[in-house]
């Protein structure tokens, strides 16, 4: 019904037309996967709780990217793998990148 195209965001996620059994599609990484969807299709997951990362800047570009790298340093400490529905705020001079953190079940 849709092209292959329409789950491009959950790339590495979500299997295209075959059904398997249920696999963790999610793998040991260096980095925090995120993702700005709720859940993660064929994963069993522990929620563990909310994570922030602050950046402040003048270029926007820079200070996302800045956010990212802190949200994803907490989620390590946390002992997350991925953080889930991730979003951003941001002010004139700050921007928070915040989502859930959550680990997957094997």
């Amino acid at each position: 019904m849709y092209g292959a195209g329409i789950n491009r965001g959950l790339a590495g996620f979500v299997s295209q037309g075959r059904k398997k059994k249920k696999q963790s599609v999610i793998s040991e990484f260096d980095e925090i996967t995120l993702t700005t969807t709720e859940k993660i299709p064929e994963n069993d997951y522990r929620i563990i709780g909310v994570v922030f990362g602050t950046a402040n800047g003048e270029e926007k570009t820079s200070a996302h990217e800045q956010a990212i790298k802190v949200l994803r340093d907490k989620a390590k400490q946390v002992g997350a793998d991925v953080v889930v529905a991730m979003r951003f705020e941001s002010t004139s001079s700050t921007v928070t990148a915040y989502g859930t953190a959550v680990k997957i079940v094997k």
